[in-house]
């Protein structure tokens, strides 16, 4: 009998699921093609190129939107469980609440690990590709002058600064160097007011420099017009081509964190932030099953008790996309701790743990 009722109760949700899941892929479809479509005129995008565009688009689109899609199969399914009165026959049986919704339950948490997946394997390869096209679209020009920036110029951890990069030119501006103290060596820093790449090298102009050894005294060197950097390994292709948080994967973001905590600490918050997300929102997926499932069940008898139970669920996954945008503010601005953002999870968690204990 219970393995009877585990596949009736998941058949419902797998087609209320895919049904859904159909629908929201189709409406964002069709809305967003008709808010681009001026746009791929006018660029002249040929069908095929529109329908890799979306083919790339759509998997990003459903990692955001599966808690949504999920709270509405839910509510969809074991709502008409329920409107049948399906559920208050289970009961009488002896089936508990949270027994019906097991078969859910591993369904949610499958779901959850695919989510993880895709955005892992998928979106972080689709991303770039859909920022160009969007740029195109919208007819913005790629960047010229890329804002100040750190980077490690060496295996001797050789430290680069400077205010701004011209990227066509090839150019950077106001650049600052420094190595630290070694054995074999004094501390290092570098002022220049330019630095050029010129026949596969960089070219400092206005260059002053100065050598600091373990007693703190100073050598400054003569202001000299220019100075070739034979030992920088950091070619232009490697300062704008750097890729963007969400086109990382968790590993590539560990490395960068590790790279800029003491390098710029903005960016690994960010790179952090990033990676604290790519976890948490595929758990979202299960959260908001244990939020919305004992609404349902408790308020799915009736065509506005189940309207209730919805909207309630909908309120709560969109609460949390703001309540996350909040607290990874608070990191970014105050408090500068990643795991923050953790609190929604925590919060919803407990909620939902609690909501099932008192259903049971």
């Amino acid at each position: 009998m219970i393995r009877r009722l585990d596949r009736h109760v998941l058949t419902r949700f797998l087609s209320a699921l895919a049904l859904v899941t159909a629908v929201c892929v189709l409406l964002f479809t069709v809305l967003d093609f008709s808010s681009r479509a001026a746009a791929f005129v006018r660029e002249k995008f040929p069908p095929i190129r529109v329908l890799q565009f979306y083919s790339y688009y759509v998997p990003e689109v459903l990692v955001m939107l599966m808690p949504v899609i999920v709270i509405l199969a839910v509510a969809w399914s074991i709502g008409r469980l329920a409107r049948d009165n399906e559920i208050t026959a289970m009961r009488a049986c002896g089936v508990g609440p949270a027994r019906i919704g097991a078969p859910v339950f591993i369904t949610c948490a499958v779901l959850a690990a695919a989510v993880f997946v895709v955005n892992e394997r998928v979106v972080t390869k689709t991303h770039a590709y859909i920022r160009e096209e969007r740029l195109l679209l919208r007819r913005k020009p790629p960047r010229e002058i890329l804002p100040a920036q750190y980077f490690y110029t060496d295996e001797k951890r050789g430290k680069l600064y400077f205010e701004k990069y011209d990227v066509k030119n090839k150019v950077m501006h106001e650049v600052r160097w420094g190595r630290p103290l070694r054995k074999d060596s004094p501390e290092i820093q570098i002022f220049a007011d330019r630095a050029e790449w010129l026949g596969g090298h960089w070219w400092l102009f206005n260059v002053q420099i100065t050598r600091i050894d373990r007693f703190k005294n100073e050598e400054l060197s003569p202001l000299s017009d220019k100075r070739i950097m034979y030992g920088w390994k950091l070619p232009p292709e490697y300062i704008t081509g750097q890729k963007g948080p969400q086109e990382m994967t968790l590993g590539e973001l560990a490395r960068a964190i590790r790279r800029d905590r003491d390098l710029q600490h903005e960016r690994a918050i960010e790179y952090s932030l990033q990676g604290h997300l790519r976890v948490a929102l595929p758990i979202l997926t299960l959260l908001v099953f244990l939020l919305s499932f004992p609404f349902v069940v408790k308020l799915g008898t009736g065509g506005r008790r189940a309207a209730a139970g919805l909207g309630v669920g909908l309120l709560l996954c969109f609460a949390y996309y703001l309540f996350y945008g909040v607290m990874a503010a608070i990191v970014r601005k105050w408090v500068p701790f990643p795991p923050l953002v953790w609190v929604p999870n925590l919060a919803y968690g407990a909620a939902g743990a609690i909501m099932f204990l008192r259903m049971g």
